[in-house]
């Protein structure tokens, strides 16, 4: 079984129009259709979202709880600037606390 094909160019000729597509019931998706695929694009960026920062996410929010039974209000004054730590700051610095981690470690067995 030895074939052999050999492709044949076809050009298109002045007086042959162009094959038209045509889209039908593209528009019956309609405003809730639209709704839906953008729910779904937050949703997907969400998941992005968690996948690559959820660790983080997860510890900052254990310390953001524990935080206030564990150290005095004066101390929280003194490191964070505010009677409370706020979530955003303690999120911060665990991004930065990851970031050092890895390259002190760069070749941490997974």
């Amino acid at each position: 079984m030895n074939a052999v094909m050999e492709a044949e160019v076809v050009r298109p000729e002045d007086n042959q129009e162009r094959p038209r597509v045509r889209l039908t019931h593209v528009g019956t998706l309609g405003i809730f259709g639209t709704l839906a695929a953008l729910l779904t694009m937050f949703a997907a960026v969400g998941v992005g979202l968690l996948v690559l920062f959820g660790s983080t996410v997860a510890a900052a929010g254990v310390v953001w709880l524990l935080w206030p039974h564990v150290f005095s209000a004066e101390f929280t004054q003194w490191v964070f600037g505010t009677p409370y730590a706020p979530f955003w700051k303690l999120f911060v610095l665990f991004l930065a606390a990851g970031a050092v981690m890895k390259l002190l470690n760069p070749l941490r067995k997974r």
